[in-house]
């Protein structure tokens, strides 16, 4: 079990470095939304294909099963990363933990009343708890009207993301996590291409634009794989508990690396989630 938790904490840094290099590509290349996300998917897609062919991964078998279970993961995702791109140009990272917070709490509750194996009166009464420690942390922050708006793209997109984990572990059960991550990423690769403007996406591109968004793609790459073990080894309620340690790693990236104002009590409520998770792990 100990061991498995090396899954789930790589993917916690993953996810931490790429939303820090995506926050970067804004802050100092000024980057288009839709060109973040089709050069970010670019460097998930080319870093998951590379990792399949050194490990010698053979390819899944085609079912109606394993087909309609792709095709709903890449639907949801698309949806998702969609609003998430666009809700990061309207927020700073310590604005987006609390969220990021009850995306996971959210997603843990799914899994335990999906799956009845993983359930314990313990976690629901963490998960539960969470939800009002959460509110607790961010009800007095009053938002500016453009943080607004980001925060609703990013709640919607937190809802959808909520589900994945779920569906992640059901379709495990037919393919390995890498060749998920990789259908998942060129599926919305072409789909991106083919609903957004080809000229809007190219038009101003700059060689640090790409060379960013290739490095935090790489990076998304690594927290996607780690994310999928971690869910096929532990489960989704167990790996839920651990990615509540998550956001009390991003506060710490955004305020020293992206010098971000971070709230006392938005600081206090992830971290104490964080403890009370942990606890809840191994109880």
């Amino acid at each position: 079990m100990l061991t498995n938790l090396l899954f789930p904490l790589a993917s916690i840094v993953a996810e931490t470095g790429g939303k820090t290099v995506d926050k970067l590509n804004f802050a100092r290349n000024h980057i288009a939304p839709r060109q973040l996300m089709w050069l970010v998917f670019v460097g998930m897609s080319l870093s998951l294909l590379l990792f399949i062919i050194v490990t010698k991964q053979p390819f899944p078998a085609a079912t109606l099963v394993s087909v309609g279970l792709v095709a709903l993961i890449v639907l949801v995702s698309f949806a998702s990363n969609v609003l998430d791109v666009f809700s990061l140009r309207a927020d700073d990272l310590s604005l987006r933990e609390p969220m990021n917070d009850f995306q996971v709490l959210l997603a843990g509750l799914v899994g335990y009343v999906v799956f009845p194996a993983e359930r314990k009166p313990v976690f629901l009464a963490v998960f539960v708890l969470g939800i009002f420690i959460m509110y607790w942390g961010t009800h007095r922050r009053k938002l500016r009207n453009f943080q607004k708006q980001g925060m609703t793209f990013f709640l919607f997109c937190c809802i959808l993301e909520a589900l994945l984990p779920s569906i992640y572990k059901i379709t495990l059960g037919h393919i390995t996590p890498a060749y998920i991550g990789l259908f998942r990423v060129i599926f919305i690769l072409l789909l991106s291409t083919t609903f957004f403007p080809h000229k809007k996406t190219f038009k101003d591109l700059s060689s640090k634009k790409i060379w960013y968004s290739l490095a935090s793609g790489a990076i998304y790459a690594t927290g996607t794989v780690t994310s999928l073990y971690a869910i096929h080894v532990l489960g989704v309620v167990h790996t839920m508990l651990i990615l509540l340690i998550g956001p009390s790693l991003h506060y710490l990236s955004g305020f020293i690396i992206l010098k971000e104002k971070v709230r006392a009590g938005e600081v206090a409520s992830s971290a104490l989630l964080a403890t009370i998770a942990v606890v809840a792990f191994f109880a």
